[in-house]
């Protein structure tokens, strides 16, 4: 399995070859290639235009010259295509800084989505030829990967030591495949959930296997190693801040994970494969893990892989469903929790505003008394919105509110349990199966 997201960049030699091969239709789609200063049809033509712009200026006759970074992301990251895509711009952009055109091209035929990104060696602005030192080829696009890893919460390799160390490209996938904070996270955090009588007792533990706590909008944990901080909420639904405690107070509660069935099976036909043993017997290891695995789940349930299939096609839904709806509801309860303090504080500024009507010289007391005057101005604002939004008109009516969402939140996440859900459905298709299968038999007698 690949890094959380890896980069490698390569030479072009057949530009036209390299880019049919990108855009074949069983690759891609339309929604997923993108290009800058240049048509993605027209790639070549628009490439040789600059090139003889470039050999004109420097008096040379140098032959088209471009170069490919092949942008992976790991499966477990559940990314969509479009996110993929979305990423792949952003470190294009970030890498290029608008000096060279480019074209992103997203494939979703592999088990990791990838992006190849196509550009053109020759800046546009200046005219000057890409710098292929290691430094810029490798630590520079490495370090402008890892930038839109972190902003998007993807784990990123770690370095040991102050100073970039160089690595090969195949220890940089052996260094990814070990240094996954996000999943070694989502394991940590299950672990103490299972133990904690509380979630204030959950946060010590984590605090005392080095993963010091942030709480705010979101709730984040800091990474021993690199001492930055990675919101839970990018480990999907399980693992926001509600989430936890509600699993703490409920350690029957068995969540449901996603399980994409369509995206476990390794294709050995693919190119990588053909001329490397190594890779196809450990390809045809993992195919054999999985069908007996898919091979359990039929034998359990005694239904069919089309059934199956669509179990699971059916709780992924689900599952993009609920997270949505779980995002608006602890959002708001974020939003109102923020608002709880503003009747006592509006309460108490009623001898503010006493002295403020009384005093001779309005504008120097409202100055000497800012900062008060200020958490008066939002009390009202919040009260006023409150009133208006959701007819709340006093603090006990407030705290009602946020217990009623509160209430709502943990039935709707507990309705998603594997049990409550996924094993439902299992067993609703496998009655529904039955019933069919015993009116057959009756028609036949």
């Amino acid at each position: 399995m690949f890094a959380l997201s890896i980069v490698k960049i390569q030479k072009v030699k057949d530009l036209k070859a390299v880019v049919n091969y990108s855009l074949q239709e069983h690759k891609t789609n339309s929604e997923l290639i993108t290009s800058f200063e240049c048509d993605v049809h027209m790639i070549k033509e628009d490439f040789e235009m600059l090139l003889l712009e470039y050999n004109d200026k420097s008096k040379t006759d140098r032959d088209i010259t471009a170069r490919m970074i092949i942008q992976s992301f790991d499966s477990a990251d559940y990314l969509t295509p479009e996110q993929a895509h979305k990423y792949g711009i952003e470190l294009a952009d970030n890498y290029f800084k608008g000096k060279h055109q480019y074209a992103v091209i997203t494939h979703t035929d592999t088990d990791n989505l990838h992006n190849h990104i196509i550009f053109n060696s020759i800046s546009f602005v200046d005219l000057k030829m890409f710098e292929t030192t290691r430094q810029h080829s490798l630590y520079d696009l490495r370090r402008e990967n890892d930038k839109v890893s972190e902003e998007h919460g993807l784990t990123i390799i770690e370095k040991e030591g102050k100073k970039d160390k160089y690595l090969t490209f195949n220890e940089y996938v052996s260094r990814a495949k070990k240094t996954s904070f996000k999943g070694k996270l989502e394991d940590v955090i299950d672990e103490n959930i299972k133990s904690a009588d509380s979630f204030e007792d959950f946060l010590e533990r984590m605090k005392q296997q080095g993963h010091e706590a942030k709480q705010g909008k979101h709730l984040s944990f800091k990474n021993p190693k690199s001492n930055k901080f990675m919101r839970t909420k990018t480990l999907g639904m399980n693992y926001f801040e509600s989430s936890i405690k509600y699993r703490i107070q409920n350690k029957d509660f068995v969540p449901v994970k996603r399980n994409m069935i369509d995206k476990n099976w390794i294709d050995k036909s693919q190119e990588k494969f053909k001329n490397n043993k190594g890779l196809q017997k450990w390809a045809t290891k993992q195919n054999i893990n999985y069908l007996n695995e898919i091979s359990n789940k039929l034998y359990k349930k005694d239904i069919t892989l089309e059934e199956l299939n669509e179990v699971e096609i059916i709780n992924e839904n689900l599952v993009d469903n609920f997270e949505k709806q779980l995002t608006l509801i602890d959002d708001e309860l974020f939003k109102l929790d923020k608002m709880k303090d503003c009747y006592p504080i509006y309460e108490n500024s009623h001898s503010l505003i006493k002295a403020y009507k009384e005093s001779d010289d309005k504008s120097k007391f409202k100055q000497e008394n800012y900062h008060q005057f200020k958490q008066y101005d939002t009390a009202k604002r919040n009260i006023n919105y409150l009133k208006k939004q959701y007819e709340i008109n006093d603090e006990p009516g407030l705290h009602y509110k946020m217990s009623l969402m509160s209430d709502e939140r943990n039935l709707l996440y507990g309705s998603l349990g594997k049990e409550s859900v996924k094993e439902q459905e299992l067993d609703r298709q496998e009655q529904a199966r039955r019933q069919k299968k015993k009116k057959e038999r009756e028609n036949e007698l």
